[in-house]
This record gives structure tokens, C-alpha cells and sequence, in this order.
């Protein structure tokens, strides 16, 4: 058994996971970590999904190089086999909220490679949810439909087409080009959801309405804060309804540059727990899951519910912001 593996994604960070993968025998070298406790891989598109459980079979700790899509790729398979494993990651995607949540991207973004490595050797590993949805996918930072998720397909399409330019910036260019294009989106009609909350199960208007968000993380659309607090492991979602593109904006846009105004927003938002979720969509509705597309490959309507508890390295305390 391993101490420890690492899975890298290559081409995340714009190429900054082969680097990552390059540097990693010289950094662990000068941690006095044995060669022979550790191994690193390149993601294999060919069998990653092989590849992950391999490596989550063999080792005491798994630590996920790249963005939330590798993470929930790892965490998917987390789910699955119920290993022992504590998993880690090191954020070098687009949005990162859950290396955000955990206080990783932090460390990551201040203090480098080096610094972040160290400290995740050390951390204790927290208890945190997985949920299911509708049998398809493993949610593990948040669900939404809307216009936030009418965003992300743009931008997913335009990706695979190979029309961004310039890097970290030109994603974060078009972002912004397409959340002004789609602005005006509201959910069709037919768009509804049941939520079971601790008084029961409740029906939540959703016509019209610009953007439905089921959370597990506090979190959200690379570090807006929609939801206080950091309890990843209570077993139920944080759920909101944005009727208003200014609330929206206002408490995921705004609180980045203004945070007395998120929270002030964020007072004002109606917030309801839920322990269960279904979400009936009319076909083509754009929906999104931890940052990536799937509209149109669930059935509706889309049950959400508890799966599965891991456990992640957690940097969110102020000693491991120390070193």
C-alpha cells in the first residue's frame, strides 16, 4: 500500500498539471518522502476511469491534480468502491470552488506548489457529503438550471470548438461576453421543484424564475458566496430560487468586489435546507453539475439525494495558514 498517489491532469491550468507532474519527485525528494511510498500519473483518457480506482485501491491518500472535473471524476469513484482513502487536490481549473471551500485554493494561489504540498501532507481529512443524481452523476460541489448554467453550455461548446483565446483570461473574457448575452434567460414554463426540508416536502416556484442552485459547499461560480457557513457533512442542501438577475448579480458578481454588499445580500436571499430534491425541467433546459454541462443528459424529473460521506484534506484552518 501506498502512502500516497497523485492523479494530474495534464492539460489543466493551461499545462500547468504536466508541470506539476514534472517538478513533483524533486519537491517530495526534499519533503525526505521515500520514493518508493509514492506515485504520480498522467490522466489516460483511454481508461481513467480503470486508472482512478487503480490508484484509489493502492493507496492511503489520493491527491487530484487539476480542475472540479477531475476532482468529481475521483470523487465519483470515491462513491463507488467506499475506499478508505483520504482524498486531496491541488486547483488548477477555471473555477476551483471546491478547492475554495476547503481553503486549498488559498494556500495554492498565495504561497505555490511547494507551500500548498507541504501542508496538505499535514492536514487532518473532514468528513463531506456526496449526493446522487438521478442514478447519472455524483454531485459534489452544486447543481443549478438557469441562466448560470445557459452560460456555462455556451462556453462549453465554444471550448470544444477551440474559439477562447488567451488562456485563464479569454475563458474569463467570454464568461463575461456570455453572461451579458444571456441576461435576459428565464426557466420555461413547466420548470418546477419538490424539496424536502425538516417540516416536509415543498414546492418551490420555479417559472420564470433566472436561476435555481442546490449547493453542497458554500462556494459557488469560481468564489461567489451565496450560502455562510462551512458544514459539508449535515446531509442536506442549501437551496435558493433567484427571481431577479440584479439579486444574482449582486450576490455572485458584486460580493467578489464588494464583499459588505454579499452579505447583505445574502440576508436578503430566501434559503431553505433540503434533505431531497426533484427537479422536473422541460427538455433542453440548461443544467449544470460541479461546473460542467448536462443538459439534456438526465431524464426528468431529476432526483437528488444523499449517497455517500468521504473524507477530504482541509486546509480551512488558520494553522495550516501558518506555514
Amino acid at each position: 500500500m501506498l502512502e500516497l498517489a497523485f492523479l494530474i491532469n495534464p492539460i489543466s491550468g493551461g499545462g500547468v498539471g504536466k508541470q506539476v507532474y514534472q517538478r513533483l519527485g524533486e519537491i517530495l525528494d526534499s519533503f525526505g518522502m521515500d520514493r518508493a511510498a509514492w506515485t504520480a500519473e498522467l490522466t489516460d483518457v483511454q481508461r481513467l476511469s480503470e486508472q482512478t480506482e487503480e490508484l484509489l485501491l493502492r493507496s492511503q491518500t489520493l491527491i487530484a491534480v487539476g480542475g472540479d472535473g477531475t476532482i468529481g471524476m475521483v470523487l465519483d469513484c470515491v462513491r463507488r468502491l467506499r475506499p478508505a482513502t483520504a482524498i486531496g487536490l491541488i486547483p488548477l481549473g477555471t473555477g476551483n470552488d471546491l478547492g475554495r471551500a476547503l481553503g486549498i485554493y488559498r494556500v495554492y494561489n498565495a504561497k505555490g506548489l511547494i507551500a500548498c504540498l507541504k501542508q496538505l501532507l499535514k492536514a487532518p481529512s473532514q468528513p463531506f457529503d456526496l449526493w446522487d443524481v438521478g442514478g447519472k452523476a455524483t454531485l459534489v460541489s452544486y447543481l443549478s438550471a438557469g441562466l448560470d448554467a445557459a452560460v456555462l453550455r455556451d462556453f462549453d461548446r465554444a471550448r470544444k470548438k477551440g474559439s477562447i483565446p488567451g488562456g485563464a483570461f479569454g475563458n474569463k473574457l467570454y464568461y463575461a461576453r456570455a453572461f451579458f448575452r444571456r441576461m435576459n434567460y428565464q426557466l420555461p414554463i413547466g420548470s418546477r421543484v419538490r424539496i424536502e426540508t425538516s417540516e416536509g416536502w415543498m414546492e418551490l416556484p420555479l417559472e420564470e424564475r433566472r436561476v435555481f442552485l442546490a449547493a453542497n459547499i458554500n462556494s459557488y461560480a469560481a468564489g461567489a458566496h451565496p450560502f455562510a457557513g462551512g458544514n459539508f457533512d449535515d446531509g442536506v442542501l442549501e437551496i435558493a430560487v433567484f427571481a431577479s438577475i440584479w439579486k444574482y448579480a449582486f450576490v455572485t458578481l458584486g460580493a467578489r468586489g464588494f464583499p459588505f454588499l454579499g452579505k447583505w445580500m445574502r440576508r436578503k436571499l430566501r434559503r431553505y435546507h433540503a434533505k431531497n430534491v426533484v427537479l422536473s425541467l422541460p427538455p433542453e433546459t440548461p443544467l449544470q453539475i460541479d461546473g460542467e454541462d448536462f443538459t439534456a443528459k438526465t431524464e426528468s424529473p431529476l432526483t437528488v439525494s444523499f449517497a455517500a460521506h468521504v473524507r477530504l484534506l482541509d486546509l480551512r484552518s488558520s494553522f495550516y495558514a501558518l506555514f
